[in-house]
């Protein structure tokens, strides 16, 4: 058989990206709490609140770059049914351990007995 059948993707796609949604949105919130925990060691002067900053900005970040590459999956999704690029999974991949890195960052922080 040298020709393939059409990808018949169902629903899945569908439940796929709103499940990607649901995740951003929970993103969202934890770069909040990330931003906020900074904010409150930075205003007590505390000695640990330069690697809070970075884990924010960090997690910022990774939060844009999933963000970007659900939004580009999701146009993707309407136009065919094709295979994501692999550029686009490592992207979100990337994206996924630097934020787990500040989140981890952001804890330890957190946790460190304020100096000053």
């Amino acid at each position: 058989m040298a020709e393939e059948a059409a990808r018949d993707p169902g629903l899945q796609p569908e439940r796929t990206l709103l499940s990607w949604r649901r995740t951003v949105l929970t993103l969202i919130i934890t770069d909040f709490l990330i931003w906020r925990a900074w904010l409150i060691s930075a205003t007590a002067g505390a000695a640990h609140s330069e690697g809070l900053g970075i884990a924010a900005g960090v997690a910022s970040l990774a939060t844009v770059v999933l963000a970007v590459c659900i939004l580009s999956r999701a146009l993707q999704f309407r136009s065919s049914a094709e295979a994501p690029p692999a550029i686009l999974m490592k992207a979100a991949s990337g994206a996924l351990l630097a934020l787990a890195a500040a989140v981890i960052g952001s804890i330890v922080f957190s946790a460190l007995p304020a100096v000053g």
